[in-house]
């Protein structure tokens, strides 16, 4: 029996105070500038950064069809986007078409629009054509026009094949004009997850029969996808960077007289950075996975408040020895609150089954690549520099505290679930910028 619910539609290109908490700060790495080089990384660095937060769904465009494919180890899952007023024209219905359509008017002719679709679309896995077994109705509802998506599942008993056989024609025979566009919306082994923007296949005019490829879709590919998922991770979440950093502003120095002095020996100093880089690295695993296997479940307002809250603290060091011995004791508690935060996407990508063990596999592997180019980028730098008066006198404590200032700033955003207007203008300065 198939059920009916309404859904909002996302919104693209939709920027709220959580975007500007991972991308807005960068404009800080300008604070650090110390040549022209770092000046132009810089940039760059803003530029990725303005083009990850541009990033939105795929634009929904008239005269056009969607059918969109998930994957798991044992199902897939079709979902058809069309809208009313196309249904209106194939079916001769009287679906509203003024934005008005509420789930009630479309409930009766369920059944009719699913049969339309299973008469214009046939899907062979492996070329044995499949039936299509209906799952749901729902409603989105874009500025464009109402879209009605009928949802349809597949059974793989075999697992995910090599290759699809569609033919598609829906509305070709009303309209010849009309294209019918195919998407990988979700591939674990393809390493595709909520894709919008790519389109696998396109039918245009006429009914016919297309191969959709999915051969180089393997474990081994699924895990790299996982890999590169957990390195972006890291690096696109600037408050992890930014523990991190903090962290080795006062690894390439030490205290002597209440004053700071560059270390002599690069050696011990890499040493000492690879320990804390190490113990981070195993408690935010601990958590990371416990999270992941809903084994453990913490308060995603108190992660992200103690995330940046650790920030202001590890930054603080730089003026109040708080840490002393206790480094790595204090490391591995706020590492614990960063891999629940690092939890959160996979978690959001709902991976069960056999893929899950793969997958904290590969993201934890991902994360740690992703930390090792941190530090290969910020560390042989700051050791070059660390003698240096202006690092001594003034760029420590400067990067500290533009450090402990953002951080604050996220730990009341958080905290208190408010957001404060500078959010607004830092967004307006990324997109000046760029």
């Amino acid at each position: 029996m198939s059920t009916l619910t309404t859904s909002r539609c996302r919104q693209p290109g939709a920027l709220d105070a959580r975007c500007w908490r991972a991308t807005g700060c960068l404009k800080h790495l300008r604070s650090l500038s110390i040549t022209p080089v770092v000046a132009r990384a810089a940039r760059l660095v803003l530029i990725l950064a303005g083009m990850l937060m541009s990033a939105s769904g795929f634009a929904h465009s008239l005269g056009q069809t969607y059918l969109y494919l998930s994957f798991t180890e044992t199902q897939l899952t079709a979902r058809f986007e069309v809208t009313a007023s196309d249904l209106n024209a194939a079916l001769g219905l009287d679906l509203a078409t003024d934005g008005s359509l509420t789930t009630a008017q479309v409930e009766p002719y369920q059944e009719r629009i699913a049969d339309y679709l299973r008469s214009k679309v046939t899907l062979a896995p492996g070329g044995e054509p499949a039936r299509l077994e209906t799952a749901s109705t729902t409603l989105r509802s874009p500025k464009l026009a109402q879209y009605i998506l009928s949802e349809f599942t597949v059974a793989l008993p075999g697992g995910p094949p090599e290759y699809i056989d569609v033919a598609y024609g829906v509305m070709f025979e009303v309209d010849p004009k009309q294209q019918g566009l195919v998407l990988i919306e979700n591939s674990w082994r393809a390493g595709t997850f909520a894709n919008e923007a790519s389109v696998a296949l396109t039918f245009a005019g006429d009914a016919s029969t297309q191969r959709l490829d999915l051969s180089g879709s393997t474990l081994l590919s699924g895990m790299w996808s996982m890999a590169l998922l957990g390195m972006h991770h890291i690096i696109e979440g600037i408050d992890h960077v930014m523990f991190l950093f903090a962290l080795l502003l006062t690894s390439v120095v030490q205290r002597e007289n209440g004053r700071w002095r560059g270390v002599a020996d690069f050696r011990s100093a890499a040493w000492n950075v690879l320990k804390v880089v190490t113990v981070f690295t195993v408690a935010h695993s601990i958590t990371l996975s416990l999270t992941t296997l809903e084994t453990l479940a913490i308060d995603s307002r108190i992660v992200e408040s103690v995330i940046a809250a650790s920030i202001a603290i590890a930054a603080l060091e730089v003026f109040v020895p708080i840490f002393r011995s206790r480094l790595t004791l204090v490391v591995f508690a706020f590492g614990l609150f960063h891999g629940a935060g690092f939890a959160g996407i996979l978690l959001d990508m709902n991976i069960h089954g056999d893929y899950l063990p793969l997958t904290l596999l590969g993201f934890n592997l991902g994360v740690e690549l992703g930390q090792i180019i941190i530090l290969l980028v910020f560390f042989p730098l700051l050791f070059l520099i660390r003698s240096h008066w202006t690092y001594l006198r003034f760029g420590i404590q400067g990067a500290a505290s533009c450090l402990i200032l953002v951080a604050s700033y996220w730990f009341i955003e958080r905290a208190f679930d408010v957001d404060l207007p500078a959010g607004e203008y830092a967004q307006r300065l990324l997109a000046f910028l760029v």
